[in-house]
């Protein structure tokens, strides 16, 4: 999880974004990527969030998920009713670095969701 801090006009520090980094479950494997509490309160966290599930979970909710932008390597997505937005793996290795790593990001993954 992310939270961003600028200072405002006055100089107090305010919050302009919240985000949710999901693809850092793939390698960040320290004790405490995922915090206690939450893993008590709901079990071991997936290693990656597959978007067509998630977009599942959010139409169950009523809201609708549109595709906003894409880059080379992203879909980045818009749901309704929100300022949420959801990237997606498009090409997880888009400069051609080499063979994709197969435990690593895959098309389809959820990168990230962001608020902002």
């Amino acid at each position: 999880m992310e939270i961003n801090f600028s200072p405002d006009l006055q100089g107090q520090m305010a919050c302009f974004g919240f985000g949710v980094k999901p693809q850092r479950l793939l390698y960040d494997l320290s004790p405490s990527t995922v915090p206690l509490p939450l893993s008590r309160k709901y079990g071991e966290f997936a290693p990656r969030l597959p978007f067509e599930e998630f977009r599942a979970a959010i139409l169950s909710l009523g809201h609708t998920v549109e595709l906003e932008e894409s880059s080379r390597d992203m879909h980045r997505y818009r749901v309704s009713e929100s300022a949420a937005h959801i990237d997606v793996v498009l090409d997880p290795d888009p400069y051609g670095s080499g063979p994709t790593d197969p435990d690593g990001h895959q098309v389809g993954d959820v990168s990230s969701i962001s608020l902002w």
